[in-house]
């Protein structure tokens, strides 16, 4: 029995092929971006392992620096520092396109580094801190960059992983089975119209044949 529920007519026919043929595209398409979908998360996600290393690294130095600048001038002496410090980030987010997916782009808007405190106001170490920390907050920016491209990009995966899934395996085999339904139908007809006529024909003859032996 087919699956589609479609009367076994020739215009039937005509219609299940033209929408099977839309269908194959459909999936070979759907396909194509799987594939493309799929090198496209693999690389991001050798960048996002790249980033997490430079963040780690960079937030280590930073760590490193501030202890080192703790041991120098001592605790007291950093905090009255910091309580001087004006600088403010801002975040800057954008948007690019990938295979129809808005991507976010995400920028760390910071004024050029430049000595926080001047001469007798404040030591060389809290300076060199507050770079490590910017810098290791630039990289944590780039990092939710990544991961955020990631976590779209797997989704949008899935959702196409899914729809191939369902059209090679349910959507197209059904047509295949309608479409071997139909023929079916439609050539057990025409054999039965070829039968009928063949044994209408010889009806006829016979009569014929039998009017001319009464004439």
């Amino acid at each position: 029995m087919a699956k589609l529920n479609v009367p076994p007519t020739k215009s039937s026919l005509l219609r299940v092929r033209r929408d099977f043929a839309f269908a194959k595209e459909g999936a070979e398409l759907l396909e194509q971006k799987r594939q493309i979908l799929t090198l496209e998360l693999m690389a991001r996600l050798e960048h996002v392992r790249a980033v997490h290393r430079e963040v780690d690294e960079r937030l280590a130095s930073a760590h490193k620096t501030l202890r080192a600048a703790l041991a120098c001038v001592g605790a007291a002496q950093m905090a009255r520092e910091s309580l001087g410090i004006t600088d403010t980030y801002e975040i800057g987010v954008s948007s690019q396109r990938v295979m129809g997916i808005s991507l976010p782009k995400v920028e760390l808007l910071v004024r050029p580094v430049v000595p926080e405190f001047a001469p007798g106001q404040g030591t060389v170490q809290a300076d060199d801190v507050m770079k490590r920390f910017r810098d290791a907050l630039e990289a944590v920016a780039r990092l939710a960059e990544v991961e955020n491209a990631v976590v779209r990009l797997s989704h949008e995966l899935k959702k196409t992983q899914r729809r191939v899934n369902a059209l090679n395996k349910v959507l197209l085999p059904d047509y295949r089975e309608t479409l071997k339904y139909i023929m079916d139908v439609l050539e057990e007809r025409e054999r039965d119209g070829f039968v009928i006529m063949k044994m209408t024909k010889s009806r006829l003859e016979k009569e014929r044949a039998g009017g001319t032996e009464n004439r």
